[in-house]
């Protein structure tokens, strides 16, 4: 991590390891496996839980992520988690955000300059409870990191009939996404997610986003201000390979002068289930969502022995 440097030296910080973090969890496998004639059955689950926590920071109690401004390393808390205010619904109207302007914009320590609250805009709670809004009140919101990991294999085979699914997931992480990955509107350059068509509006109060605004004008753009409304939950369950097969009798292949042969299909990634406002790879690492997608693949082939 970085160390300051005394003024009088006239150099910039040093990178020194004087940290300390912990992870402490838990790894299980369970399996099973079962012949009954002609049939069988497998199943293999692995599960894995990891608490991670920092324990020091070389004497400061926190500091900023040096790899990414929405982040803190915060002692007792986990390595990557994003540090931002904490949303709490929508402005149900214009006279809601003027009155709680009112409470709050005159006062020292407010982050939010000039700009305007209107009915759809995002309301920041007073996380502390000292009847301001500061940047004090930022909080930490979670890490990128996910809790929890896990798999399942699942086999059957009857006769010369196989099957085989792998599950994957991941539970407990959190990604920001920035308005390169929903979008927004400024002119032709626009490219606004579908999700901005449950935008508020008088009419349609318990909208999935915040009011439409033009360019980055609005208190509620992810630009202006990072709050935990675009801290997406990145759990997920994937079926990540299925494959399906079909081992022909010996007894065809004999005179032929084949040992064996085997004929399947199989897919990749079929289906992902998670719960995001925008339909993109729960295991992003870009907060602007722009890497590389993950393919859907179906292929079809044979095993031979001679």
């Amino acid at each position: 991590m970085d160390m300051p440097v005394p003024a009088e030296f006239g150099l910039g910080a040093y990178k020194d390891n004087v940290g300390a973090m912990s992870n402490r969890g838990i790894e299980a496998i369970l399996s099973y496996n079962k012949t009954w004639g002609d049939w069988s059955f497998g199943a293999a689950m692995n599960f894995a839980y990891n608490k991670n926590e920092i324990q020091e920071l070389g004497g400061v109690a926190s500091m900023t992520d040096p790899n990414n401004g929405n982040k803190r390393r915060t002692v007792g808390e986990r390595l990557n988690s994003y540090y931002m205010y904490e949303a709490d619904g929508f402005f149900p109207s214009d006279k809601e955000a003027a009155t709680w302007m009112d409470k709050y914009a005159g006062q020292d320590g407010y982050p939010f300059g000039t700009m305007q609250f209107k009915g759809g805009d995002l309301i920041y709670k007073d996380t502390n409870g000292d009847g301001k809004i500061t940047s004090d009140d930022r909080t930490i919101c979670g890490s990128s990191d996910p809790s929890y990991t896990y798999g399942l294999n699942l086999t059957g085979r009857y006769k010369g009939f196989d099957v085989a699914f792998l599950f994957t997931g991941a539970a407990g992480g959190r990604m920001l996404l920035t308005y390169e990955a929903v979008g927004h509107f400024i002119g032709d350059s626009s490219h606004p997610a579908d999700v901005w068509l449950d935008a508020w509006t008088p009419d349609n109060p318990d909208a999935a986003m915040p009011r439409v605004s033009y360019a980055t004008t609005s208190p509620s753009h992810v630009d202006n201000i990072v709050s935990s409304f675009w801290l997406q939950k990145t759990n997920y369950m994937r079926l990540k390979n299925l494959q399906f097969g079909y081992t022909f009798p010996k007894s065809w292949l004999k005179s032929l002068g084949v040992q064996s042969l085997r004929a399947y299909y199989s897919a990749e990634n079929l289906f992902t289930i998670k719960n995001m406002l925008i339909n993109v790879d729960p295991e992003i690492t870009r907060e602007s969502a722009t890497d590389y997608p993950l393919l859907q693949t179906h292929s079809f082939g044979i095993n031979l022995t001679f």
